[in-house]
């Protein structure tokens, strides 16, 4: 938002509000009461937006990032019904710890130790897949000298300078303006690892399957909520004529399928994190060549030995670990069947 800056009475709101645990997102629109996200619920605060100058609509959406008081915000800026609206997402002020988004510690070394492969993180809009990237890349890029490149639109985390590995990231818009020939020409610039983002369509699709099988470890997220689910999304944006090469390569070179929730504990007024997590093994590595999709969900059953995890397990590990899943089904990310199944009699429902 242009002239938004902490001295405004705008921008001194929304930093207010921003000190409180949970707060995520900010809605913004011109003459109405300023809207705010704390975990995961909208509220109305008292502050109404009156701009000192008439705002023009341009429609269309813009994605953008922006510095605010010391805070970071991924923005969209969009039109609704004639009236401009912008929807800034808070980002935390450093990558946290990969400790505290409890990523499996199987995900961890499978990535950490890996020298090509795709990685895909998957869950829906809010879940915390980027949190979780940015976290894992960065455990690696302390450990590890390699060179790290990522395609942002726009860039949510920065990271640190001083790291044993060189990391280029690359926002769209400013720093180049085809998102495609930017990823393309990043397997000429000696990259160890590429971190995609969302994959969307079938050319991103085949160029993370070409970096993976070329010796590059590719990280990339699908708005999906199982592995299984993960896995036949992936295929389905290939091209018709390209999916049985494609399902066959992917056999090959997916390591990992994490998809992620949020449950909101209403004691520690946060939410937390559960993981389905799905690894590369003979099993899983045929099953997918197969086709035989329907049978990765007995495979997560039965693996647990190998590392995997069902969503079940992670609650349970969660919980045993001090967590209360709230029984507001609507707060918790859930269903209310999925609650009730997962929870079983440890929750007087």
């Amino acid at each position: 938002m242009q002239g938004l800056n902490e001295h405004t009475p705008l921008g001194h709101r929304i930093l207010q509000i921003a000190q409180h645990a949970g707060v995520s997102d900010f809605y913004i629109t011109p003459w109405e009461r300023l809207v705010f996200k704390k975990n995961g619920e909208l509220w109305y605060d008292s502050f109404v937006f009156q701009p000192m100058e008439q705002i023009p609509v341009t429609p269309g959406t813009v994605d953008y990032a922006m510095d605010l008081g010391g805070r970071r915000f991924r923005v969209n800026q969009l039109v609704t019904r004639g009236k401009m609206r912008w929807v800034m997402r808070l980002l935390p002020d450093r990558i946290p710890d990969i400790s505290a988004v409890t990523v499996p510690p199987a995900a961890v070394k499978a990535f950490l130790e890996a020298k090509q492969g795709l990685f895909l993180i998957c869950g829906p809009t809010g879940s915390g897949k980027s949190t979780t990237i940015a976290s894992t890349v960065l455990y690696r890029a302390e450990r590890r000298r390699e060179h790290v490149v990522s395609f942002e639109d726009p860039i949510e985390y920065v990271y640190p300078d001083n790291l044993p590995s060189l990391i280029s990231q690359r926002e769209m818009g400013s720093d180049d303006h085809n998102f495609q020939s930017a990823l393309r020409a990043s397997l000429r610039q000696a990259p160890d690892v590429i971190i995609i983002g969302e994959i969307r369509d079938a050319e991103t699709a085949e160029i993370a399957l070409q970096a993976a099988e070329t010796g590059h470890v590719v990280v990339a997220t699908l708005h999906t909520s199982s592995a299984s689910q993960t896995v036949q999304r992936f295929l389905k944006l290939i091209t018709a004529e390209r999916v049985a090469s494609a399902q066959d390569t992917l056999a090959d070179i997916l390591c990992m399928v994490l998809c992620q929730r949020l449950f909101y504990d209403d004691r520690r007024d946060r939410r937390f994190a559960v993981h389905e997590l799905l690894l590369k093994y003979d099993a899983v590595t045929n099953l997918i060549r197969r086709g035989e999709f329907k049978k990765l969900d007995q495979e997560l059953e039965t693996g647990s030995k190998k590392g995997m995890e069902t969503f079940e397990k992670s609650l349970e590990q969660r919980m045993s670990e001090g967590w209360q899943p709230t029984t507001d089904f609507e707060r918790s990310g859930f269903s209310e069947d999925e609650v009730q199944e997962y929870l079983r009699d440890q929750v007087k429902i």
